[in-house]
């Protein structure tokens, strides 16, 4: 696609993001509301954690087994399934009145969910064209980043007047809402008619060509295609020349998600333990959110000129650089806060840097597959590194201890990301 984005691609990218934000508005819902539940309905503080796991249980599957999907039925339907059916999970959790209920409900929330992320990936990254797709991934990025915020916000001012269900409305509400403008504004993706080649999808192919100011085509293009003739998709990642690419991939958001999600979960606790109030503490999730959305667009922005593959390294050397220095920080507010924005700066831009690294390593049939492993990895890593964060805390490790350790562990992914450079390096030569 030639030129730059017009107003209607410019549009898909904005539903997009909003389809985001009302993601990480659902992510953090239970998280924000927990305190209050958990006096309310007398829940045992692992039975609690069961439930979070049942929404980590369902993304990890919906990114792995649905996400997949979508190279066969197309990015569209998937998508207003998955955020049509998250509308009506939430409106139920707003009124369940059983915690085995709720585990059941954030179970397919995190089905839909996972589905969900992989589509807004790929059909960001299809609309967007070559030339735009970093700072547009970035963006739609920066959108789960400020639902992740808008939920801490809706939260600290309902919770102590309406009540925890009022925080799962306020989510079912803004996905109706991004229900009804993906129904108005996002067609299927043009990539995705061109693999597919179905009777009418030329003129559907061209009519989305219309709207995006583009030349009309007398035939479909024929596009690039790693899993021609395979019955399995997965079987396709792992064959050449996908493997290497695909087993890095998959290395690198396993490490990066543990050390992720123990940063997500524990640096409140840890910032309070330095002996700083708990209050002030928990504005620490505002000031990783703001660092972080300035790393979503700092790696949309440079990626191409850096080279994706080397700046999502550089990011993830950085990371372990920032973690071993609010390792070292004295107990003040200001150096630890600064430093830990630091930590999300960096670490936030990687995990836009994986996405733009799968989006460049795996052709249109195979998008949203190697997208939703690498979605399923991080889920993975998502219950493994705040389990061996709490388990760290629990023996008597320092802040500086545990920080030490993921540095380490942060590491990974940086040689991972160089190690797949290399090699997509010898993949060009070998192809010459």
């Amino acid at each position: 696609m030639a030129g730059g984005l017009n107003a209607y691609q410019m549009a898909v990218i904005a539903v997009c993001c909003l389809c985001n934000a009302a993601d990480g508005f659902d992510v953090a819902a239970l998280s924000v509301v927990a305190p209050v539940l958990s006096k309310e309905w007398g829940i045992n503080p692992a039975i609690l954690g069961l439930v979070f796991t049942s929404a980590s249980m369902g993304l990890a599957l919906g990114a792995f087994v649905i996400g997949p999907l979508t190279e066969k039925i197309g990015r569209r339907p998937i998508m207003l399934i998955a955020i049509g059916s998250l509308a009506l999970n939430l409106f139920a959790t707003a009124l369940c009145e059983s915690v085995e209920i709720m585990a059941v409900l954030r179970f397919f929330t995190g089905l839909a969910l996972g589905a969900l992320v992989v589509c807004l990936n790929a059909h960001v990254a299809e609309f967007a064209g070559e030339k735009s797709r970093n700072m547009a991934l970035a963006i739609l990025h920066v959108g789960f980043t400020g639902g992740l915020m808008a939920a801490s916000s809706v939260a600290a001012l309902v919770l102590d007047t309406l009540g925890w269900r009022a925080v799962f409305s306020a989510a079912a509400v803004l996905n109706a809402l991004t229900f009804l403008f993906s129904l108005a504004f996002i067609d299927e993706s043009p990539a995705f008619l061109a693999m597919r080649r179905h009777r009418r999808d030329l003129s559907r192919y061209n009519a989305v060509m219309r709207r995006m100011s583009q030349p009309q085509v007398a035939d479909l293009p024929h596009l690039t295609q790693g899993g021609e003739g395979r019955r399995l998709r997965w079987t396709a990642l792992l064959a050449p020349p996908f493997r290497t690419q695909t087993i890095l991939l998959w290395v690198a958001a396993l490490t990066y998600s543990i050390v992720g999600y123990f940063q997500m979960q524990w640096k409140p606790t840890i910032i309070a333990n330095a002996g700083i109030s708990p209050s002030v503490a928990a504005a620490s999730g505002l000031v990783a959110g703001l660092f972080g959305s300035v790393g979503h667009l700092a790696m949309g922005a440079f990626a191409r000129r850096f080279g994706e593959r080397r700046l999502t390294g550089i990011f993830f050397s950085l990371t372990a650089g920032a973690l071993i220095l609010f390792a070292i920080q004295p107990p003040q507010l200001v150096p630890l806060m600064t430093t830990a924005g630091l930590i999300s700066f960096f670490l936030v831009g990687a995990y836009t840097g994986l996405f733009l690294v799968a989006v460049i390593t795996y052709p249109t049939d195979l998008k949203t597959t190697g997208l939703g492993s690498m979605v399923g990895f991080t889920r993975v890593g998502s219950a493994i590194g705040p389990l061996m964060g709490g388990l760290l805390l629990s023996l008597g490790f320092t802040r500086m201890n545990v920080y030490f350790i993921f540095s380490v562990i942060a590491v990974i992914p940086a040689i991972a990301i160089f190690m797949a450079m290399a090699n997509a390096r010898t993949l060009k030569t070998a192809a010459a």
